[in-house]
């Protein structure tokens, strides 16, 4: 196949755009068509170019200035972060129904962040990063101007952050190519950089972040497109960082760090869901809760825990398609989503964790402690679940964007996807693992039935189909009409939740004095690069990477 086919999962949804708004313009709205075409599309031509070869496949168009190769690289990193991106938005903008200008600006942030994932250096996935959450802001923005949404500056913060780490590595080393980035060129400054985009960009704080945030929103149609599109990206970064350092961090503090973060982030999301007043601000906690066990584990420096991240990331891109599509009232739907996102065994969750936390204890010393506060988390998460059931809707999102069936069979499907776990672990973990760090002999194998690690044997087959049989004859034995659902009191309230709000409104309320404000206005440019139209920010954004690189 031609190289230049690795721009077919770029190019397809920006053709879409195109035609989108082409018609639009002239009064036809053809998006439901043309951006489902699009999507898929994509998702077919990622499929076609990665598993007849399964190689790393690499595209060069040419330079963007002072030796920066414009690039694009497939390998099995990006064919997996790919899949996660790519199938969540598909199914999302094939069953939602927009207008035309927002089917336009969704599909364009498809292909903006997929251009992050094929770039094949790190300058060029963060020009495609900061052109995605743009997009992602001008999406929310064109939906519903006053519902909440993160703040531009602090989603471009983050891109800008990777472009200096790029920087820095194309002029000491020659080269931010991440196959090419010397070992000894990654230090700890540019480490920290890129460590520090990954946690901006995907909002792995142990506050409430923006992936929780956009899920107060009355309508969930922008919110759950961005999540999809943006929310991998972060991860993406910190994969990739295995690769320039051969496997590794510079220092093992920064393992330690960002893992303990990672279960902070988990523990924060849990205790503000066994905490929420609606169910809807229940679900709002799931993917940063995912989020923060993938953290844990991506950060171990481990093979295992590696692969352990990897699946659990595939889990929170079902889990987002799910709630996207999930409707605001009690149901059977709502009640396996729940079970799906807390990890009920023989869940694909409930695997992906036990091995995460296995991979704790594998890796030793001080990463054991953090296993075991993983596993009191994962407690404290079931309790969250259970208490949710009795909890009321939220408030309401319109039924024409809420599909019931569909949203259950994503939840059942994850639900059922624990005894392949191990096909998973083969197919979709291991080979992108083995691109980014060296494999010891015995430290994850099992074939098609088992995870076989160092320490254990997890027969994912004999052990989850038995799992599974049973949860399903119980299920249908039940009848969910009889379920009473009551509100539960929380195990505990934050008092200092309060406070922590007031701060952050108060330092996101300050201002400059007058006379100052005429230079540096961030509020008047962040109105401004919401408000233009899409297609004159690209080029834009196109003109001042042209004009900063030569």
């Amino acid at each position: 196949m031609p190289s230049i086919a690795l721009l077919a999962p770029v190019l397809l949804p920006l053709i879409a755009a195109g035609v989108i708004t082409a018609f639009g313009l002239s009064g036809l709205n053809v998006g439901p068509i043309v951006v489902s075409t699009g999507a898929w599309t994509a998702v077919l031509a990622l499929l076609v170019l990665w598993l007849p070869v399964r190689s790393t496949q690499e595209l060069n168009l040419g330079q963007l200035g002072f030796g920066t190769p414009f690039q694009l690289r497939l390998d099995a990193v990006a064919f997996a972060f790919g899949l996660m991106v790519l199938v969540p938005s598909a199914l999302v903008l094939t069953l939602q129904r927009r207008s035309w200008q927002e089917a336009a600006i969704g599909v364009l942030g498809v292909a903006a962040a997929m251009g992050a994932i094929e770039a094949g250096g790190v300058v060029l996935t963060a020009l495609a990063g900061g052109t995605a959450a743009t997009l992602a802001i001008v999406q929310l923005d064109t939906e519903d101007v006053r519902a909440p949404r993160p703040r531009w500056s602090m989603l471009l913060a983050a891109w800008l952050a990777l472009s200096w780490a790029g920087v820095i590595l194309q002029v000491r080393s020659g080269t931010a190519a991440y196959a090419a980035v010397p070992v000894s060129a990654l230090t700890a400054p540019v480490f920290a950089l890129v460590a520090l985009a990954g946690l901006m960009g995907s909002g792995l704080v142990p506050w409430r972040s923006w992936p929780a945030e956009v899920w107060s929103r009355p309508s969930l149609r922008a919110a759950g497109l961005v999540v999809a599109t943006l929310y991998p990206l972060g991860f993406y970064l910190l994969v990739r960082a295995y690769e320039m350092g051969d496997g590794r961090y510079p220092q093992v503090a920064f393992h330690a760090v960002l893992a303990s973060l990672g279960v902070v982030v988990a523990l924060g999301a849990a205790v503000r869901a066994q905490s929420a007043a609606t169910r809807r601000g229940f679900f709002a906690e799931v993917i940063p809760g995912i989020g923060g066990f993938a953290l844990m584990t991506v950060a171990l420096g481990t093979p295992l825990g590696l692969v352990a991240g990897l699946i659990t990331l595939a889990f929170a891109a079902a889990m987002t398609a799910c709630l996207s599509l999930l409707p605001d009232r009690a149901g059977p739907a709502s009640l396996v989503t729940i079970a799906a996102a807390v990890g009920l065994p023989p869940a694909l969750g409930f695997g992906a964790r036990i091995v995460g936390i296995e991979s704790t204890f594998e890796a030793g010393d001080f990463f054991g402690f953090i296993g075991v506060a993983a596993a009191v988390v994962w407690v404290l998460w079931m309790v969250a679940g259970a208490r949710a059931t009795g909890l009321p809707a939220g408030r309401g999102r319109p039924a024409a964007e809420s599909f019931p069936r569909v949203a259950m069979a994503v939840a059942a499907l994850t639900l059922a996807a624990g005894p392949a776990m191990a096909v998973i672990q083969t197919a979709f973990a291991n080979p992108a693992q083995a691109d980014v760090m060296s494999l010891p002999p015995g430290s994850v194998s099992g074939g098609l039935t088992s995870v076989v690690t160092v320490t254990t044997v997890l027969p994912v087959v004999a052990l989850f189909v038995p799992l599974l049989i049973i949860g399903v004859l119980a299920y249908g034995a039940a009848s969910t009409a009889l379920i009473r659902t009551q509100p539960r009191p929380s195990l505990f309230s934050l008092p200092w939740a309060g406070a922590i709000d007031r701060l952050r409104e108060a330092v996101s309320s300050a201002s400059l004095p007058e006379q100052y404000r005429s230079i540096v206005d961030f509020r008047a440019l962040e109105a401004a690069a919401v408000g233009g139209r899409p297609l004159i920010w690209l080029a834009s954004l196109a003109a001042l990477a042209f004009a900063v690189t030569r």
